[in-house]
């Protein structure tokens, strides 16, 4: 699946509305209807924040008169309760992914990132209230995290970010966390596979990627666009449904027309390279 860059923020996020776990193991906070539906308990919050500034001292920079402003917009879809899951290492691992400089508590992350706009490192940046009607340059820093798949037993979140820093084009990187609800840590790349499983891993990647652009030779998937003498094993990597999934952002493998890039493998065909941990959640008969 490609994604392209895109510049609007979006203002709404899907909600998480169901998670559940088995009550049989004797979760908590899950109750089960007379119709054997397992209800699991998820509170989330839409946290938004958006600022404008106005970057004094820009014409120095770039010797014209054209005004330049910096925008930072952020939407986070932040876990609060799910069940009685110990979700502390999640919200933790969330603040890492998001932020370069996290504080203690999401609100006060956001509010400092929100202090630090594309260009900081440049101009001054005087705070306003919205952006003229008169064309301008616009930096921009845009974040989204939130909930792509879950599972009984998983949860991932995709942390998208969007630069425009006055170049050609903007770029969007996205990185995943999964977490694993019933033991309370975060699933990564070394959770996943075996040791010395990469190149295994590689080979696996490659045969998906030419199988998914209809080709049967690097050479052909080179003439798509391909980079595939820098196809290699991303640890950008989470779980859903039955595939375990390998995301390359813009320019990692392939030039920036193609996008975003999603290897998607089922995980039936690198079974040897899973450890016994995944190879558990994937082989659960009631997942």
């Amino acid at each position: 699946m490609n994604l392209k860059f895109y510049t609007p923020m979006v203002a709404g996020l899907l909600i998480l509305s169901a998670c559940s776990q088995s009550a049989s193991k004797g979760d908590n906070d899950a109750s089960v209807t007379t119709e054997g539906i397992v209800n699991f308990e998820v509170k989330q919050t839409i946290k938004t924040l958006d600022r404008t500034y106005a970057c004094k001292g820009a014409s120095a920079v770039f010797d014209d008169s054209i005004p330049v402003f910096s925008v930072v917009r952020m939407a986070v879809q932040w876990p609060e309760k799910m069940g009685d899951c110990n979700i502390k290492v999640l919200q933790d691992s969330l603040l890492s992914m998001m932020f370069d400089d996290p504080a203690i508590t999401i609100d006060e992350s956001m509010v400092r990132a929100g202090e630090n706009p594309e260009g900081a490192d440049l101009f001054t940046m005087q705070p306003i209230d919205s952006l003229p009607n008169e064309g301008a340059m616009v930096y921009m820093r845009d974040m989204i995290s939130s909930v792509v798949t879950f599972s009984r037993h998983y949860v991932v979140y995709e942390v998208l970010t969007s630069v425009y820093d006055g170049g050609a084009h903007g770029l969007t990187n996205s990185r995943y966390l999964t977490y694993d609800l019933d033991k309370g840590r975060v699933i990564d790349a070394n959770v996943m596979f075996k040791p010395d499983s990469g190149d295994a891993l590689l080979k696996a990647i490659k045969s998906e990627l030419m199988a998914d652009n209809g080709v049967s030779t690097l050479k052909e998937l080179d003439a798509k666009g391909f980079f595939s003498d820098q196809i290699y094993v991303s640890h950008n990597v989470y779980l859903q449904g039955y595939d375990v999934v390998f995301h390359y952002n813009p320019y990692e493998i392939a030039p920036y027309s193609e996008g975003s890039v999603d290897v998607r493998i089922p995980f039936y065909e690198i079974s040897d390279q899973l450890t016994p941990e995944v190879l558990n959640i994937f082989n659960t008969t009631d997942f």
